[in-house]
């Protein structure tokens, strides 16, 4: 299996261990949103990367149940709590359809099949995706500060 390495996050891809990688610093970025940024305790990250980059279908079995409960606590935030748990849903719904996962298993709620293990050149395209998600991610959160900054309806006077 092999996959043109970019040095920007790559959507488009099939790659199971990169996309493992991605949607689990989607799970993350859930996470940390879902306890508004004060997460006390070990993260998800801290608790499962190892695991999901050698054995992702049994790290993303707990993963999987786990970001309901997260997508749950980011909507009870108010308005841009239900705005961000939709963005992420979308997400996250758009990396499982690369698994195969069909609207039908998404209604459901069921996770897509994850592979059983990774070899060495999937951990690192796991930890590739990871990175590059987590690398898009804080660019736009960072593009979405700055065009608030500048937009003259949000600037405090």
């Amino acid at each position: 299996n092999t996959m043109e390495i970019k040095t920007e996050l790559t959507a488009d891809t099939d790659d199971a261990a990169y996309n493992c990688g991605r949607l689990l610093a989607v799970f993350d970025d859930l996470q940390q949103r879902a306890h508004e940024w004060k997460l006390e305790g070990a993260t998800i990250i801290e608790r499962y990367f190892a695991a999901a980059s050698t054995a992702p279908m049994s790290a993303f079995g707990i993963l999987w149940r786990l970001h309901f409960h997260h997508l749950k606590k980011l909507t009870r935030l108010g308005d841009k709590g239900k705005a961000a748990a939709a963005a992420i849903e979308m997400k996250i719904a758009s990396i499982c359809a690369r698994f195969g996962q069909t609207e039908e298993m998404r209604a459901k709620k069921l996770p897509p099949e994850f592979p059983r293990t990774l070899d060495l050149q999937g951990q690192g395209r796991f930890a590739l995706g990871f990175y590059q998600e987590v690398a898009a991610s804080a660019a736009a959160r960072q593009a979405s500060r700055k065009n608030n900054d500048t937009n003259p309806e949000t600037r405090t006077k």
